[in-house]
């Protein structure tokens, strides 16, 4: 029964998500092109998070409790995605999508200093790797389990 506000047609597009979304956790196997955009993304990701550590690492200059607090302020937004990604929910891939292109701004932001274009450089690489494969996977996901999102 579809809540005030909900038509039928959304909350059955709802229930084939969740569906398609269990599907993939019972099946631990998912189909090889799904899993090899998903490795990939799962390495860009923590690529990203490591990126951040030796970021802040080296704007202190050593590793002490500051460092620490720096860094976790900087990948908190993307720690909180962290349990989805694992567990293939697609609203978790969707929303780090839409995340990631925050963290490219900073990236490109970072380029723009003559001392860490370097880090820039790096940081551009690691958002835009991840921002594809993050758009593949939900496409190649939604084609092979048959949902609309």
């Amino acid at each position: 029964m579809p809540r005030a506000g909900q038509s039928r047609r959304h909350t059955g597009i709802k229930a084939e998500i969740v569906a398609a979304e269990n599907m993939a956790d019972q099946s631990l196997e998912l189909p090889i092109p799904i899993k090899r955009s998903k490795t990939i993304l799962l390495a860009s990701y923590y690529g990203l998070i490591i990126y951040f550590f030796a970021a802040s690492v080296m704007a202190t200059g050593n590793l002490n409790l500051a460092t620490l607090f720096i860094w976790l302020i900087q990948v908190l937004p993307l720690l909180l995605f962290l349990p989805g990604l694992h567990i293939n929910r697609l609203r978790t891939y969707g929303w780090a999508s839409f995340l990631v292109l925050l963290y490219f701004i900073h990236a490109v932001l970072v380029v723009f200093d003559p001392a860490r274009r370097g880090l820039g450089v790096v940081e551009i690489l690691l958002c835009c790797t991840l921002f594809v494969t993050l758009i593949v996977f939900i496409r190649q996901f939604k084609a092979h389990y048959q949902v609309t999102f």
